[in-house]
């Protein structure tokens, strides 16, 4: 039997950190607020950045430059008007290893959030375990950080009602 340290290990490492929802809750690509010529300024036209540390609203560059110097800050980037980031800007920040990656400009990308499913259902294709959307190998379980988020709350509401269960 697990001790209570490990097994408390185990669920925080199920757990999404804080920020992650919010991320994947995110519109990004809109006009800065703060600084409109900004958006106008640069090729993503918007807020495409995201900071872990404060996990608000989504920045433009030129709101990294002032409060949010030396934060952990992560880039949105588009791929098939989709939200995307790189594996590299957030695997030191959480696990993407079981999230389907796609090549985009010689870098691995994960999509944020799930996109319309294509075509009809084959027989012996993998699934994503949360919008059953096909995936294209078996290590993977999910198509997007939300569908990994979205799982992890739904364990966690899950794990929280047994145990309110089971201590009546």
């Amino acid at each position: 039997m697990r001790g209570l340290k490990e097994m408390a290990r185990l669920d925080a490492e199920r757990a999404a950190p804080a920020w992650l929802r919010i991320l994947v809750e995110t519109i990004f690509f809109n006009e800065c607020p703060e600084h409109p010529d900004a958006s106008r300024a640069t090729r993503s036209g918007g807020c495409n950045f995201f900071c872990v540390d404060c996990a608000g609203p989504p920045l433009c560059c030129s709101c990294i430059e002032g409060e949010h110097e030396g934060h952990r800050i992560i880039q949105i980037r588009k791929s098939s008007r989709h939200s995307v980031v790189r594996v590299k800007d957030v695997e030191s920040l959480l696990g993407v290893g079981e999230v389907q990656t796609y090549p985009q400009n010689n870098e691995l990308v994960v999509f944020l959030n799930k996109r319309p499913m294509a075509g009809n259902r084959k027989p012996g294709e993998y699934r994503c375990e949360e919008c059953d959307r096909a995936l294209l190998k078996k290590q993977y379980r999910f198509c997007s950080l939300g569908c990994k988020v979205l799982r992890a709350v739904l364990y966690a509401d899950l794990l929280s009602f047994l145990c309110i269960y089971l201590l009546w």
